[in-house]
């Protein structure tokens, strides 16, 4: 190993050090790496000349006394990143600066079902949501479907798979960007925005269509072919029919809409549904039992399966009707001989917004591996 290549393994390593204790100080990160002081400070010129950090002053002296030490901190406005997510009629769009911490999110529509449509949606919402006076660093874009490579090998759109979504956002933005599916990046945000915590998790979504991101001992895993987690497909009998119904027909919000729309004739929000539930509709109380006997189905499996610390499932159902959580937390009591922790996150989108976040960050810094502690925080623009 060559001094260049073992100077910029001490550089990673150092900035890594200052985005996770920031603040912090040359002094306490040569201690915890090991590393020289002289090694350190020269390390801390070169970051604050590529405006990564910057000295805040002075900290408290130790208790024997001596130099006040300089506290330093990670720029997290040293540039920011957009990261998106390609919905069934929008896009979901989140500003973070460097550290995670959210600047703006919002929704933006899409005008028609086609791909060429979706992608259109995708750069209005990009461009709109770009800030002035700080460099855009990177775009991520989660998808329904399966993404190996950085191309889209299947998606909820099948024609989407024609076009190099990358290919055509760099050569309108001019920044690095990466797709990956939107359950595997709800699943980094598990891991990514929970203080370094959590090495075993899954994150469920059930929005447009049922997938599972796995962390598995700290990691992303993704399968041999990219196609870990695509557990909707999976068919059964017993979900209200007498033939053989994939999860994803009776068990994703979407299913759950179609089939009331299609049963009451009428177009359906969320709001009804609550409103159907509590005044114990048949034909709505009926959809939720197939909903709910699907969920069992794949979160019995999950936990025989992983033992994962905790599950996210991301669902309007759920957030809606938690009433469903329980009797399905009741079920899995049946099968299971120990507390399990599921969770329903607060925002169906979210999750994957901020794991796309992690994921180009980690690339934009060149610490694709490292142990990051983002921040889970909304911060004001440059100027307000």
């Amino acid at each position: 190993m060559n001094r260049l290549t073992i100077r910029r393994i001490n550089e990673l390593n150092v900035l890594r050090e200052v985005f996770n204790q920031t603040p912090t100080s040359r002094a306490a990160v040569a201690k915890k790496l090991g590393l020289t002081k002289s090694t350190v400070y020269n390390i801390f010129t070169t970051l604050a000349n590529d405006n990564l950090i910057y000295d805040i002053g002075q900290g408290n002296s130790t208790r024997s006394g001596g130099r006040k030490p300089v506290l330093t901190n990670f720029n997290a406005q040293a540039g920011y990143t957009i990261n998106t997510k390609i919905n069934q009629a929008t896009i979901s769009c989140m500003t973070n600066w460097l550290d995670g911490s959210i600047v703006n999110y919002q929704e933006f529509p899409i005008d028609g079902k086609d791909a060429s449509q979706q992608l259109l949606a995708l750069y209005q919402a990009i461009k709109l949501s770009t800030l002035d006076d700080t460099d855009l660093m990177g775009i991520s874009v989660a998808i329904y479907g399966v993404v190996k490579d950085n191309h889209i090998v299947k998606a909820l759109s099948p024609d989407l798979a024609q076009y190099d979504l990358v290919q055509i956002l760099q050569s309108r933005f001019n920044v690095p960007v990466l797709l990956e599916n939107e359950a595997n990046l709800a699943a980094l945000a598990i891991k990514d925005f929970s203080g370094g915590t959590i090495k075993n998790a899954l994150a469920l979504s059930l929005t447009d269509q049922i997938g599972v991101g796995s962390i598995i001992a700290g990691q992303l895993y993704t399968g041999t072919i990219s196609q870990a987690g695509e557990i909707g497909a999976a068919r059964y009998y017993g979900l209200g029919s007498e033939n053989m119904v994939s999860l994803e027909e009776v068990g994703s919000d979407r299913a759950v809409f179609k089939e009331i729309q299609t049963l009451k004739q009428t177009s359906v929000v969320i709001a009804d549904i609550r409103r159907w539930y509590d005044l114990g509709d048949e034909t709505v109380q009926e959809i939720l039992k197939n909903f709910e006997t699907s969920m069992v189905i794949i979160l019995q499996n999950l936990f025989l399966l992983f033992d994962p610390e905790k599950v996210v499932v991301s669902s309007r159902i759920l957030q809606s009707v938690p009433e469903l959580l329980k009797e399905i937390e009741e079920k899995l009591s049946q099968v299971l001989d120990h507390p399990v922790d599921i969770e329903v996150a607060s925002n169906v989108n979210n999750n994957s917004l901020l794991g796309g976040c992690a994921m180009i960050t980690r690339s934009i810094l060149e610490l694709p591996d490292a142990d990051l502690q983002f921040k889970n925080r909304t911060m004001p623009t440059v100027g307000e």
